[in-house]
């Protein structure tokens, strides 16, 4: 066992020093890949390329890749070539005599076979159509150039490319680049000419081969003219203008946004697997062209690349959301100019919802950054949260600022590669705003942050209105304390306006006063849902009856109206605080809600709160029959929670509570443990309290109902000031000892239940 585990690490060993050894002391800066002889019966090809570099150190051996093909020849005009090998993927080219740093020099590489595939990946051959598709998901590493030509095959080694690709005459051939010649040979076959002259990953250079029909229009850029190119198979040529209407419009969206178009031609070419960035030569399915827009955000999304992972490329595989986050946000955000910004919103709303459920789930709690290699390319924990991940970024920076951010990465790593922390380090330099406690919450952490907001005071300020507001930062995942805080804090006064300001902290909480136009009565982190954070959250205005379905465990139901009704849910999954301190209740870990109503006219709104004891939604607090699950509701942080009446269906596991009257608060759950309490489930009745005088100076009177009752008095920021029991119907309390300001007279009944609250303002 010892002996077969020493074998296996001097074996890895090796792999390992092979793999680094590829593109060491030289650097590639042009190939001329020439493809000869496609074979479209067995799936060979015969190719030569030229490969040319400078050394970067004195080099008498140096590697390139090439999978699966067989080299016959390494042959050069500038150096001694001694001999070569292969080795799996690992071409060796060894040299008689070294050439000394800083040498250019050049080696023809003539090689065939048959070509590597993989499900989505590599050479790719369909009856009479053949293509590369530059990177393989199984493959690790992803890169796959050096599935038709020798090369230094990663994300930093770029050159430039001349591409020559002989067929058949009546077969159309189509390449990366502009089309610098179509030569007939005379014999049956004609050669097309293409030439990249940026320089680019070995992944996006690009050949395809078959039974095409081109479609052309031109695009008139901010600097020059672009032709357009589609190639299609002939049955759908007609559905071309149809399915790139708008490809125009998204081109020069992106060069508003992002500056000039930096490739050749905006080109697009049908494949029988997949889509693919490859420069100049998009790959697109059958499925985009459809005739219609349905699959627009394909055409969007491949064209950005242009701009994220071809002009600037991720610089390891790991920090793919460089290229597809990026990508994969634009596929969304020109719909901003195109269907209007609150379809855009709209789109991105529900990305960010679908992420937030994602995250949820601990196995996702992986950074942005840095992610493992077998999910480069997933859809959740690159594509979409890298997406909603930037759109966060442009809210946080500003959308103005985030774009002039943008151009100035964009043109400082101009067809080079990068990291996430160039990319945090230029968006502080061309803005000013620093981006490190950003980057460490959203793209270095696992997880996602959760935003808290509490109205505490509004104080008169002329026309205007001085609202003090808790900021809180909780993380929900791994331990984090987010630095740099921004948020979005929209307020709303008792007509329904609205007015959003951006709020910024440091730490786990801060008080900030903001002055308004408006009088809110409520304050609301990231109202329109342009951040990712830990709440799944929705709005609407009802002028007839309908349901706001904000999740699975939370809908809210407009029974009539006669006016209309403005509704806003929102689930937090961080657990409510200001815990009731009742030692038979245990209060919900996981999760609370918030809920606005806000009536114009009459309105008879109900509200349905789901609860399970599944490890993904209650399971914290429902053990076993004997844990009976209430629901518990606070106007606000100032008052206890408290059970409010409700119906509740379905069994100790799983059912769901139903309130017939909702109002505007917070609600969670909480778990009674019947054998400790000796009871069922409880019912509360509101209890009238009056306090006088109110203002107050010295002593006030506090009358109630009946005798036996806690009085709990708190100040704005929830903390408790006192208690005491009143033994009889009325009582006297001296705050001539409190501070200036409101405080929050609680009326508790013998289980420690919030009845009845009154706000008490002390001069």
């Amino acid at each position: 066992m010892k002996k077969l585990l020493a074998i296996i690490l001097i074996f890895t060993a090796i792999c390992a020093t092979a793999k680094n050894r590829v593109g060491e002391n030289i650097d590639m800066t042009h190939y001329e890949i020439h493809l000869n002889n496609i074979d479209f019966t067995n799936h060979t090809l015969e190719a030569v390329t030229v490969v040319t570099l400078t050394t970067t150190n004195a080099v008498s051996t140096f590697d390139l890749e090439l999978k699966r093909l067989n080299v016959t020849s390494v042959t050069s005009t500038d150096a001694n070539v001694s001999g070569f090998a292969q080795n799996g993927d690992l071409l060796t080219i060894n040299l008689a005599t070294a050439l000394a740093a800083n040498t250019n020099a050049s080696f023809t590489i003539t090689y065939g076979g048959n070509t590597f595939n993989e499900q989505w990946g590599g050479i790719m051959w369909s009856g009479n159509y053949v293509c590369n598709m530059g990177v393989g998901f199984e493959s690790i590493p992803h890169n796959l150039g050096k599935c038709w030509f020798p090369c230094v095959d990663n994300f930093t080694d770029k050159a430039t490319y001349d591409v020559y690709v002989t067929v058949p005459t009546e077969t159309t051939a189509v390449c990366g680049g502009n089309l610098v010649s179509d030569t007939d040979n005379g014999d049956g076959t004609h050669s097309v000419h293409y030439v990249v002259n940026q320089e680019i990953a070995t992944y996006h250079i690009s050949f395809a081969v078959g039974d095409y029909v081109e479609w052309t229009d031109t695009y008139n850029g901010i600097e020059r003219d672009i032709p357009i190119t589609v190639y299609v198979k002939p049955s759908q040529i007609n559905n071309v203008p149809g399915t790139f209407v708008h490809v125009k419009d998204i081109a020069s969206f992106y060069e508003n946004s992002f500056g000039p178009y930096p490739f050749n031609r905006i080109g697009y070419v049908v494949t029988s697997v997949g889509c693919m960035e490859h420069v100049d030569n998009i790959g697109i399915t059958s499925g985009v062209v459809t005739g219609n827009t349905t699959q627009e955000e394909y055409v969007a999304h491949e064209l950005s690349h242009m701009y994220f992972g071809n002009k600037v490329t991720c610089a390891t595989a790991e920090q793919m959301w460089l290229n597809e986050g990026f990508a994969q946000f634009c596929g969304v955000f020109y719909r901003s100019d195109i269907y209007g910004e609150d379809d855009f919103q709209q789109s991105m709303s529900s990305k960010i919802n679908a992420i937030t459920t994602w995250c949820k789930n601990g196995n996702n709690w992986i950074p942005l950054n840095n992610v493992p290699q077998t999910m480069t390319y997933d859809n959740n924990a690159v594509y979409n949260r890298g997406a909603v991940v930037v759109n966060t970024m442009m809210r946080y920076m500003g959308r103005e600022t985030f774009l002039e951010g943008m151009r100035s990465y964009l043109n400082t790593y101009n067809y080079s590669a990068a990291s996430s922390e160039q990319l945090r380090d230029a968006l502080t330099a061309a803005t000013g705003i620093d981006m490190n406690g950003f980057f460490d919450t959203y793209v270095f952490t696992a997880g996602m942050p959760h935003y808290g907001v509490d109205l505490l005071d509004v104080t008169p300020n002329g026309n205007q209105y001085d609202a003090t507001v808790r900021m809180t930062y909780l993380h929900y995942g791994p331990e984090h304390v987010g630095q740099n805080n921004r948020v979005e804090v929209t307020f709303v006064d008792n007509e329904g306006q609205l007015q959003t300001e951006l709020v910024n902290w440091d730490g786990l909480e801060e008080n900030k006063t903001i002055t308004l136009d408006i009088n809110p009565i409520a304050a609301y982190a990231d109202y329109y849902n342009h951040f990712l954070d830990a709440k799944y959250s929705d709005n609407m205005t009802a002028t007839a009856p309908g349901n706001l379905g904000i999740n699975q465990q939370l809908s809210i139901t407009v029974n009539s109206v006669s006016n209309s009704v403005m509704l806003r849910g929102e689930e937090h999954y961080v657990a409510p605080d200001n815990d009731p301190n009742i030692p038979e209740l245990t209060l919900s870990t996981k999760h609370y809600w918030n809920v606005l109503r806000l009536d114009f006219g009459d309105s008879d709104v109900s509200g349905k709160f789901t609860f399970s004891n599944s490890a993904n939604m209650d399971g914290d607090i429902i053990h076993s029959e004997n844990d009976s699950v209430v629901l518990l509701y606070r106007a606000n942080i100032h008052e206890a929670w408290h059970t409010i009446p409700y119906a509740q269906h379905g069994n100790w596991k799983v059912g769901y509570f139903t309130v017939s009257d909702l109002q505007t608060g917070q609600y969670t759950l909480g778990a009674i443990d019947k054998t400790l309490l000796g009871l069922g489930e409880i019912n509360y009745d509101k209890t009238k309290m009056i306090i006088s005088p109110n203002p107050a100076n010295g002593k006030i009177k506090i009358t109630t109902e009946s005798e036996g009752y806690k009085v709990l008095i708190s100040n704005t920021s929830g903390q408790t000031v006192n208690t005491l029991t009143i033994s009889g119907k009325e009582t006297e309390i001296d705050v001539s000892d409190y501070k200036s300001g409101v405080y929050y007279i609680n009326l508790l009944d013998k289980k420690k239940n919030v009845i009845s609250t009154e706000k008490l303002v002390k001069r």
